[in-house]
C-alpha cells in the first residue's frame, strides 16, 4: 500500500484551537478525529474533504483554514495567487 500525502482539505492551527469540538460534530464528511489525550480535533480523512468549509464557518475561534485543491480553484475562476489566511491576523493565545 503506498502512503500520498493530501495537501487540501482542513488545517488545524492548534495555538488558536479551543477544543469546542464544532469541527468533529458538524462535519457532514466526518474528516475530523478527536485526540482525547490533547482534547483537540485531528484531522484524519482529509481526502474525503468536499471542500464545504462548513468546519471554517462553525469555528468560534478561526482556527481552520480549509486549503482548495488548485483544480477546484482554476474550476471557478480563481486565480492561483498567494493570499493571507484569516487566521494569520489573530494574535495567539495566551
Amino acid at each position: 500500500m503506498y502512503n500520498i500525502k493530501i495537501n487540501y482539505g482542513p488545517d488545524i492551527n492548534t495555538k488558536l484551537c479551543s477544543g469546542c469540538k464544532n469541527c468533529y460534530q458538524y462535519c457532514p464528511q466526518d474528516v475530523f478525529g478527536w485526540d482525547e489525550s490533547q482534547k483537540a480535533p485531528t484531522v484524519l480523512y482529509p481526502g474525503e474533504c468536499d471542500m464545504c468549509c462548513f468546519c471554517e464557518i462553525m469555528c468560534p475561534e478561526v482556527a481552520i483554514d480549509v486549503k482548495i485543491p488548485l483544480h477546484n480553484l482554476l474550476d471557478f475562476g480563481i486565480a492561483p495567487v498567494n493570499y493571507k489566511k484569516i487566521s494569520d491576523s489573530f494574535e495567539e493565545k495566551k
